[in-house]
């Protein structure tokens, strides 16, 4: 349906209709597969409370080890990291995102180091999208098409 609706809203901003859309599904926050609306634990929602948005990144997956001294020692799986890609894809600059790569698989930085990260990130996004979308609630209309 986004590929429709594109392909229908994009020449009446301007542009011209694309011919492809390249889209990346984020990871779920467990270990399985892509974020599901059908279950609820593996996606951030712009509608979740902060407190729910912190409770659900603190207890998801991660690449990491069993112990912090294994972590340490070995380091983490970065590549199959859902608070990884969040970062990467929605928090840090590319520059910032490399060094915590490398810092994750070098072992000088914990999972949970990341998930705090990610939990505080993604509260004040939410706080802040939830205001916004406040006070656009009465500007809907100005931008719908008929």
């Amino acid at each position: 349906p986004y590929w429709r609706i594109t392909r229908d809203v994009a020449e009446k901003l301007g542009f011209y209709k694309p011919a492809q859309i390249h889209s990346k599904f984020l990871p779920g926050l467990s270990n399985s597969s892509k974020m599901s609306s059908s279950k609820p634990e593996t996606a951030i929602f712009t509608t979740d409370e902060p407190e729910i948005v912190e409770k659900k990144v603190l207890s998801s997956f991660t690449g990491g080890q069993p112990t912090i001294d294994l972590q340490k020692k070995l380091g983490a799986n970065a590549n199959i990291c859902p608070v990884f890609w969040y970062l990467k894809y929605f928090f840090d600059s590319e520059k910032a995102s490399t060094e915590r790569y490398y810092r994750c698989k070098s072992g000088n930085l914990l999972c949970g180091e990341c998930k705090n990260q990610l939990a505080e990130k993604s509260k004040e996004f939410i706080i802040e999208f939830k205001k916004r979308r406040e006070k656009a609630r009465d500007k809907i209309a100005d931008f719908m098409f008929e």
